[in-house]
């Protein structure tokens, strides 16, 4: 009876290992709710927000995030850019992605230039660190946030989704490692006007999202 129970119990904590490497649904949102103020409601443009999951494959945490429409390009490059503020471990991290996209300077905003003559044109993934309001020579604040890695990824319009691989590693999280929700400089999750992207005017957002849980990072 006692090895019939270990045996039982074996098969119980490799199906809880299991469970813990499938995708988790990390927060969901309306459909039909994307717009901006220059044109109608619920734009197809691969910008409406349905859900967004995490998962662990081997050493890396693939983001995935779906949508309720996406034409072929996966989004309108350099006419916007998704954000998702969130933390690992307590420290804030961030990933700005877009579809595609040509490095150029932004003097005006003091930004980093290290981009200049890069070109992403299947998708630009990027890991940033914390952000930080500072003024511009304009007058008003832009929200900077230091790249810290450029990432693999994919758009797949065919399940109107993308996918962002951040290797542990990056953000030095192990088995056992919360991730959470970030802090609102524009928002925690949300599609963005490309020309406002670093404005901390809500008027920039074209749809949005709230991470509602956490995700501890599994053994397996």
């Amino acid at each position: 009876m006692k090895k019939l129970s270990l045996i039982l119990a074996g098969i119980m904590l490799a199906s809880l290992g299991a469970a813990g490497a499938k995708p988790v649904t990390m927060w969901e949102d309306a459909t039909g709710d994307a717009t901006m103020s220059q044109a109608p409601q619920s734009i197809p443009a691969g910008w409406d927000l349905t859900s967004g999951t995490i998962e662990k494959k081997g050493s890396d945490l693939l983001f995935t995030v779906t949508h309720a429409d996406m034409p072929p390009t996966g989004s309108a490059p350099e006419a916007s850019r998704f954000i998702w503020n969130f933390t690992v471990g307590g420290d804030p991290y961030r990933f700005t992605v877009k579809s595609a996209d040509i490095g150029k300077p932004d003097l005006l905003a003091n930004q980093t230039t290290e981009r200049v003559g890069r070109a992403d044109v299947m998708g630009h993934f990027r890991l940033e660190g914390e952000c930080k309001a500072e003024p511009t020579p304009a007058g008003p604040e832009a929200i900077n946030c230091p790249p810290l890695a450029y990432l693999e990824g994919s758009f797949d319009p065919a399940s109107m989704s993308f996918t962002v691989i951040l290797p542990m590693k990056e953000v030095k999280a192990k088995p056992g490692t919360v991730i959470g929700p970030g802090s609102d400089q524009i928002c925690i999750i949300c599609w963005v006007s490309h020309t406002a992207e670093r404005s901390v005017s809500p008027n920039t957002i074209i749809d949005s999202a709230v991470m509602t849980k956490s995700y501890k990072v599994p053994k397996k």
